[in-house]
């Protein structure tokens, strides 16, 4: 299981927000990069950005700081937040981004869903809001069955399932271990599983779950969870 270290980018800052709510904010650094260094001297490899600025205006904001980061790590890094065209999926993957996030448009546009297949590295989010697909920001639901959007993202060939638990996130509730559960006896595709984390215990967990990797946030933020511990349960 990959340890995927969170980091969410707003107004050039590294910030945590509470089930995605951008007016409960908290500021975690004010330089990303050195941020992102530090981080990497504790012995992070694999990381999870997300533009917030992008995913609120379906437009990609922080780029230039991303591609900045992606200079500093030479794990897996994907990144997400506003991806809505091919022209922004083309972007990210000639600078070396392993994972692109798409999550709005695919739900939304089915062409543009099947248009896919021409990429090998597109992570789909799928936003759960009481089982329910929420997308632009989590602001909307989706009326989409999660099995037809995941029959649909193993014909075009998406490399994995990022799944929120947007009621967890940022909440430090412990992820939600059923619906993960549920999930991935629907489909052949890798996931990554997303909001809750808490402690290392729920790290041990998850890798005993058999989920392809995990996102570690705002407990690493705060502290509950070191770095240095998480690691030694990845690959």
């Amino acid at each position: 299981m990959k340890a995927l270290f969170a980091m969410d980018l707003m107004g050039g800052k590294c910030v945590r927000l509470k089930k995605g709510d951008f007016s409960q904010v908290t500021v975690y650094s004010e330089n990303p990069v050195e941020k992102i260094e530090e981080m990497l001297q504790r012995g992070a490899r694999d990381f999870h950005i997300i533009d917030l600025d992008g995913a609120r205006t379906g437009e990609r904001t922080h780029h230039e700081i991303i591609g900045d980061i992606r200079q500093k790590i030479k794990g897996y890094m994907e990144v997400g937040g506003g991806i809505r065209n091919l022209d922004d999926i083309k972007y990210y993957s000639e600078r070396g981004l392993n994972g692109v996030i798409v999550g709005t448009r695919a739900l939304e546009d089915d062409a543009f869903f099947k248009e896919l297949n021409i990429f090998n590295n597109i992570v789909l989010g799928l936003d759960l809001y009481e089982g329910k697909p929420m997308v632009r920001g989590w602001k909307t639901a989706v009326n989409k069955d999660v099995q037809e959007i995941l029959d649909t993202a193993e014909n075009a060939g998406i490399m994995a399932i990022l799944s929120t638990s947007i009621e967890r996130d940022g909440m430090l509730t412990g992820p939600d271990y059923e619906g993960l559960k549920k999930l991935a006896a629907m489909t052949k595709i890798p996931i990554i599983a997303s909001g809750g984390v808490t402690s290392i215990d729920d790290v041990k967990r998850l890798r005993d779950s058999g989920v392809w990797a995990t996102i570690l946030g705002k407990a690493v933020y705060e502290g509950l969870i070191k770095i240095e511990e998480a690691i030694t349960y990845a690959d």
